[in-house]
């Protein structure tokens, strides 16, 4: 199996992002900024399982994750 080509396509000021990948089905995102989201779904199409944990700003603050 070969690797999935992955694109990350920027303009010059920065104003604009698309990220792209061709693994059979297309896969494409794109706005002004990539979310979390984004990734995620890019992550969930190449066979890896993702959590998402929403945890308390002072726990962040604290390193407790």
């Amino acid at each position: 199996m070969s690797k999935p080509f992955i694109e990350l396509i920027t303009c010059e000021c920065g104003d604009w992002e698309i990220l792209r990948v061709n693994l059979g089905e297309d896969f494409q995102a794109e706005g002004h900024r990539l979310n979390s989201w984004d990734w995620i779904e890019l992550l969930d199409l190449l066979g890896y399982k993702v959590e998402e944990r929403e945890i308390s700003d002072e726990d962040m603050e604290n390193r407790r994750y």
